[in-house]
């Protein structure tokens, strides 16, 4: 149940909201009139300040949302008093509050400046100073109350950021084992066929970019950031590893299905290549999925640099028995060297800084 629990912050959330939600009410309550006429808006800035994912998100929705309803107020009230027609201080005041609510200092919490204002023309024209108060008043004592509730029990999403990069290192050794099978047909693939071969890797990259920034996000400010420093400085190394090492896939798949092809006269790695290529490739493969926690599999880390040492071996003795241009093989031994490099266990004295 408890990984259960860390794997989906989301049931954290809607606690977070619920207690949130249920102790701005019953303070609305306690709010002399005509303000506790409006206490349905207390909980309403509970919801919005505990739905951010972090602490500081928390407080900054808060801040955001607060300022778009008083904006939109400020907006609403103005049209009133600016115009007698009812039709015309509508269109004036949404256009007004639409054109603001882009302003780049509400974030996404901008969508509430048109909403304010338009409930303070529809539901405040009978008492405009007491809905006002109790709207923007409410609003922000239920955020204040969503972001004590947030500071109390601090989200610290570690487990989806490790989750996204465990996905993206199997997604790139399943690149690799891709490009393995095609290395070791009898003949090379067609363009076509490793066309077929290639997988798409920007959005695995974008989501856990995104993972790992609200982890780092989350520790500002979080009671919990120090316990579980060792576990996110780990996930934000292994995440810049990822991100160098999925480039270095990336222009390795290419550099072979562009020139490792059936219809091509010569290519980089040949028949004589193509055998010590594909190990070495397929024990990368196998360095990525055996990372557990801070390292790789040792064994199959020395495993990779032997194959890697035999493809090296390989393509010298090619180099020494033709007269054919193999730099583009050179080039895949560097960049399988340097995939290598980029996941190899962290030094003794990174583990120690601890």
């Amino acid at each position: 149940m408890r990984r259960t629990w860390a794997r989906h912050p989301r049931f954290g959330l809607a606690l977070r909201a619920a207690v949130a939600a249920t102790i701005a009410w019953w303070l609305a309550h306690l709010v002399p009139g005509p303000l506790s006429d409006y206490p349905y808006y207390a909980p309403l800035g509970a919801v919005i300040a505990t739905t951010a994912s972090t602490l500081a998100g928390s407080v900054r929705s808060s801040v955001q949302t607060v300022a778009a309803i008083a904006l939109g107020a400020g907006v609403a009230l103005g049209g009133d008093a600016l115009f007698d027609q009812q039709l015309l201080t509508l269109a004036v005041v949404i256009a007004v509050s639409v054109v603001l609510a882009g302003w780049e200092r509400l974030g996404s919490s901008g969508s509430w400046l048109p909403t304010s204002a338009l409930f303070v023309l529809l539901f405040g024209s009978e008492n405009t100073t007491a809905y006002v108060l109790g709207y923007l008043g409410l609003s922000f004592m239920g955020a204040l109350v969503g972001v004590a509730v947030a500071a109390a029990f601090p989200p610290l999403p570690l487990a989806p950021a490790q989750q996204t990069l465990g996905t993206l290192r199997e997604a790139l050794a399943g690149q690799l084992d891709d490009l393995v099978d095609g290395l070791r047909q009898e003949h090379p693939p067609t363009q076509d066929e490793w066309g077929g071969r290639i997988r798409t890797l920007d959005p695995l990259l974008a989501q856990m970019r995104d993972a790992v920034r609200q982890t780092d996000e989350a520790r500002r400010g979080n009671r919990r950031a120090a316990r579980y420093r060792t576990v996110a400085d780990r996930q934000y190394r292994q995440a810049r590893a990822l991100e160098s090492l999925t480039l270095l896939v990336e222009d390795l798949t290419m550099l072979i299905a562009e020139t490792e092809v059936a219809d091509r006269e010569h290519v980089p790695l040949g028949p004589q290549l193509r055998p010590p290529a594909s190990r070495a490739l397929a024990a990368l493969a196998e360095v990525l999925r055996s990372v557990d926690g801070a390292t790789a599999d040792p064994g199959a880390t020395r495993e990779a640099y032997a194959a890697l040492e035999e493809f090296t071996t390989e393509l010298r003795r090619a180099r020494a028995t033709t007269d054919d241009d193999l730099f583009e093989a050179g080039n895949i031994v560097e960049n399988v060297r340097r995939s290598l490099a980029a996941v190899r266990p962290p030094e003794p004295a990174d583990e120690q800084s601890d």
